[in-house]
């Protein structure tokens, strides 16, 4: 039976208990830590537990809103919040959670960032290599940053043109997926990329990591991914020109690595590959992650226009 006296604790007391028994990744902590401290404890650090309503998680919402606290901070706010509260309940802390039916601000959706092939292509011609090298691949698989940067040889197969996303590479080294995660997959190969990744790895030890710094006396390490966008990344694009449709000379987008993966999607997706498809080449846990794409699809109009066609007597304006 609870105790009612267990929910006089405060939430500072009781999330400090919460801290210490959590299995998360470093870097979460380390976002999540930066969240509670701005956002979460200085509203809610002396409430007893049993104080706060639904009322008040409501009110204080709408307080960071005002603040001018952005959409995608306030949900992360407001997810660590509830997961306090639901360990409070699991404990017999507090009878019922007050973070239920909660009004969150939206988060705007912001359209996929890729390069068109022209832009791509004078992005790897301004690459050092081996660098030309792990962007071809970036571009024709989708792989995360620190996927293509945790690559090894022996996760390539040459005879079924075929990779395997096991590993990646974290601030903290080399990390294995989950077997379970969606993350874990199987990615193809076109045989032009197969070809230029053959060269690349025919020397290499089979559980080398295929992607390695190459500065003279600190070569073979793990890449930094602060470093190699500083060092490699921006200088090319820095440098990187494409003519548009009218002949003229143009600047390609700042976009950030990433955008490699957005460029994968993006141009699978235009050439008619399903969401569900690109889904799994990407490996996204969340269909609603791929379907930033969807506008992207030939045929995403269609039925629209088609039905403008079919209207017996259109709108018209006098010439």
């Amino acid at each position: 039976m609870r105790d009612p006296r267990a929910g006089e604790i405060t939430f500072r007391e009781w999330h400090d208990r919460w801290w210490d028994a959590r299995i998360v990744e470093p870097r979460t902590l380390r976002g999540d830590a930066s969240t509670i401290k701005n956002h979460v404890m200085p509203h809610w650090a002396d409430w007893e537990m049993r104080a706060v309503t639904r009322m008040d998680v409501q009110s204080w919402i709408r307080s960071l809103v005002e603040k001018g606290v952005g959409a995608a901070a306030i949900k992360r706010a407001y997810n660590l919040t509830s997961s306090i509260m639901r360990a409070a309940v699991d404990d017999d802390v507090i009878a019922l959670s007050p973070c239920r039916r909660i009004d969150l601000p939206q988060i705007a959706v912001k359209p996929p960032q890729w390069f068109t092939t022209d832009q791509a292509q004078s992005i790897l011609d301004e690459l050092p290599a081996p660098w030309k090298t792990m962007c071809l691949l970036g571009v024709y698989t989708g792989l995360r940053w620190g996927e293509l940067s945790g690559l090894h040889r022996h996760r390539i197969d040459q005879r079924r043109s075929r990779l395997f996303v096991v590993e990646v590479n974290t601030k903290r080294g080399i990390k294995e997926y989950p077997k379970s995660s969606r993350s874990r997959r199987e990615v193809p190969l076109p045989d032009h990329v197969l070809e230029a990744l053959e060269r690349h790895i025919y020397r290499l030890d089979r559980d080398t990591v295929v992607f390695t710094t190459v500065t003279k006396g600190r070569s073979g390490r793990l890449l930094d991914d602060g470093n190699w966008r500083r060092q490699t990344w921006w200088p090319a694009i820095e440098e990187a020109r494409y003519f548009d449709d009218d002949g003229e000379q143009q600047l390609v987008p700042h976009y950030p690595p990433h955008s490699m993966r957005h460029t994968c999607a993006s141009w699978l997706v235009q050439k008619g590959v399903s969401l569900y498809e690109v889904q799994h080449l990407l490996g996204h846990e969340s269909f609603q992650t791929t379907q930033r794409y969807a506008h992207l699809q030939p045929d995403a109009h269609k039925a629209v226009l088609g039905a403008w066609e079919r209207m017996e007597t259109p709108l018209t304006i006098a010439a």
